[in-house]
């Protein structure tokens, strides 16, 4: 990743934590010892939740992987897309990173954070709520579709080569595909582009 897109990443992280630190306020419900995996799907989607709640980024992270497959099984499920979306953010390791953002020392922490971050489900969140947009707009919420536009635009960013190119690029030029995303979800989002520093007129 250039420097200036891992910037922007981090933007994107200070606005999912705003959005979801309210989320993880409650305790996870004891599920005794049992695999999530042997459990029922209801059984599976009820243990989500409640580790969604908890806030254990470990937690979320291997029951992202549990109802991953049950998305895999009904990509037509909405709200299964946007859990799936939420348990890949919090297992990401982003809230317990922006937690350590050193505002006085930004090159070295933003480092410190990337490394901490699984950027691969940071990009799956994105992916789920992509999918849930396409199949029911409505239920996407307006902290979802920034938060999503703000992932692909540190993707656009990263495919383009530098920050500064999303300005000037055109259709078909790497990054354009995802920009035109990433502009269409900040849109929806409340947001523009022109407050992150891209001016594209041919958008």
């Amino acid at each position: 990743m250039k420097k200036i897109s891992v910037i922007i990443l981090v933007v994107a992280t200070i606005f999912i934590y705003t959005s979801c630190q309210q989320i993880f306020t409650y305790s996870a419900l004891e599920w005794a010892q049992r695999d999530p995996a042997d459990l029922s799907p209801e059984q599976q989607i009820s243990y989500a939740e409640s580790i969604l709640s908890s806030g254990d980024t470990e937690a979320m992270a291997e029951a992202y992987d549990v109802i991953s497959d049950l998305v895999a099984d009904n990509p037509d499920d909405v709200d299964l897309q946007l859990l799936a979306a939420d348990l890949a953010i919090g297992g990401s390791g982003i809230t317990d990173a922006i937690a350590n953002l050193d505002l006085d020392n930004l090159d070295t922490s933003v480092e410190d954070i990337l490394a901490s971050i699984d950027l691969d489900l940071v990009a799956a969140s994105a992916a789920h709520v992509e999918a849930a947009a396409s199949l029911d707009p409505a239920a996407v919420s307006a902290d979802q579709y920034l938060n999503t536009g703000l992932i692909l635009l540190a993707q656009a960013a990263e495919e383009a080569g530098d920050f500064g190119d999303l300005s000037t690029i055109n259709t078909g030029a790497p990054g354009w595909d995802t920009l035109v995303r990433a502009n269409d979800f900040i849109i929806l989002g409340g947001g523009n582009l022109a407050d992150y520093g891209v001016d594209n007129a041919n958008l």
